[in-house]
């Protein structure tokens, strides 16, 4: 029982040791609201990408694809409830009379869309698009002004000139209107009688038919849609069935991965030539696994900056610990003469330390709690007071800060801090349980 009591006295009666409890309460504190705040970032931008994609795509078609192979083969898949079929191409969008900028848009990372000047070219039937993803509600959505909000159908020619939807956010930025002429200049590989292969310059000219607007800001700022009929005449004349990309819906969104397993199979089947395999099918995740796997890591390269926080704070506790085991020496004589053993003066100094690290984990992890739940009032409050955005939501197309508390990293974080004050605290406690009795009590 001495050994708590005294732990507990020689705790209230040295106030530095609340730079420990800072120290370990910062860390944690720390740990929870930043992880938090990137987990929610990171299941947001994971719907946003899904919003914006097919359930599976299948990519990497052979030139010799025939569409009407391809969808009977696809169609036997009992978990597809549809396929629309896409041209995918690149190319460069004008107004005629203007220039590229001549370096990036400023702000604009491939996060947000709009960093480049090229562009993703979808060629899409609109019909069959709007069963497979919401391209429908792309071109219909709320915040597309009647300016600039597309007719039915969408893709129609204008006067006899092929159409193209643009991202919302471009047009603005750009100051296109519905009815504007653009040009799209891309490239075409020819074969000549020979089989020499090179490059033709292909222009095509077009009207701007409206805007269109997801929730993945990055889909927008670098995608336009026009007609597939478009892109088949201009650059493939000689394939009419030919197409180069598949969007599938599926109706059961958990066997996504099981699903796109087998259409691989028909896939190749169904395109094989040569005893060679063609073909690729990715879920949506596996599509966009490259960006997806840029985020989550940064959330880990912040955990390992803040895991160092963590060890500076139990460095400042060693030292206040070490600190106080040398002011008490005398008090370890007399405790040791008064019949105390090296594992009681071990536990009173052990213990001193495990009650720094539990004040600092359980007001740490309650004040990262409150602060990732209310961390949108936080930020509003900061911007009202100072004028600064600490997380400007409108650049990620947020509605508010995201949080998501996940009770296994709260864990984590208190069985580490645990672990960490434990060893700190049993190297102070471990020299004063080794102090010889007769040399503490000489300065008495």
């Amino acid at each position: 029982m001495y050994r708590l009591f005294l732990a507990i006295r020689y705790l209230l009666t040295r106030p530095i040791n609340l730079l420990g409890v800072a120290g370990i309460t910062i860390s944690v504190w720390a740990l929870v609201v930043v992880v938090s705040l990137f987990s929610g970032f990171i299941d947001i931008i994971e719907r946003h990408v899904h919003a914006a994609s097919a359930d599976i795509v299948v990519s990497d078609l052979p030139s010799w694809t025939s569409w009407p192979k391809l969808r009977s083969a696809l169609a036997d898949e009992g978990n597809v409830a549809g396929c629309s079929p896409r041209l995918l191409h690149y190319g460069l969008l004008l107004r005629p009379g203007h220039r590229p900028p001549p370096t990036p848009l400023p702000g604009r990372g491939a996060l947000h869309g709009g960093d480049q000047p090229f562009l993703f070219v979808l060629g899409i039937d609109p019909i069959a698009e709007a069963t497979v993803t919401g391209f429908a509600d792309w071109v219909a959505h709320t915040d597309i002004p009647a300016d600039l909000r597309g007719s039915t159908p969408t893709l129609a020619t204008e006067d006899g000139v092929p159409t193209v939807l643009i991202g919302l956010d471009r047009m603005r930025r750009e100051g296109l209107r519905r009815g504007d002429r653009v040009v799209l200049t891309t490239a075409n590989q020819r074969s000549d009688a020979n089989g020499n292969k090179s490059a033709e310059k292909v222009q095509i000219q077009l009207v701007v038919a409206g805007a269109f607007k997801t929730a993945h800001n990055g889909f927008d700022g670098n995608t336009v849609f026009v007609a597939d009929a478009t892109l088949r005449a201009r650059l493939f004349p000689d394939a009419p069935d030919f197409v180069q990309e598949v969007a599938v819906r599926c109706h059961d969104e958990t066997q996504l991965k099981a699903t796109a397993d087998r259409l691989q199979r028909a896939v190749v089947r169904a395109v094989e030539k040569n005893q060679a395999a063609y073909g690729s099918v990715e879920t949506w995740r596996e599509k966009n696994g490259m960006f997806l796997a840029s985020v989550e890591h940064q959330r880990g390269l912040l955990q390992i900056v803040l895991i160092v926080i963590m060890v500076v704070a139990a460095f400042l506790m060693l030292a206040t610990l070490s600190m106080m085991v040398t002011e008490k020496t005398s008090d370890i004589g007399i405790l040791t003469a008064m019949g105390g053993t090296p594992s009681g003066v071990t536990m009173v100094f052990l213990a001193c330390g495990l009650v720094i690290t539990l004040v600092g984990v359980v007001v740490g992890t309650i004040g990262g709690i409150l602060t990732g739940v209310y961390l949108e009032e936080v930020r509003q409050g900061v911007r009202w007071l100072t004028g600064i955005d600490l997380f400007p939501i409108d650049v990620y197309n947020l509605e508010r800060v995201p949080c998501a508390i996940d009770p296994w990293w709260l864990v984590q974080v208190a069985g580490m801090a645990f672990v960490t004050g434990g060893l700190v605290s049993a190297i102070p406690a471990l020299r004063a349980a080794r102090h010889d009795p007769l040399v503490s009590l000489r300065g008495i």
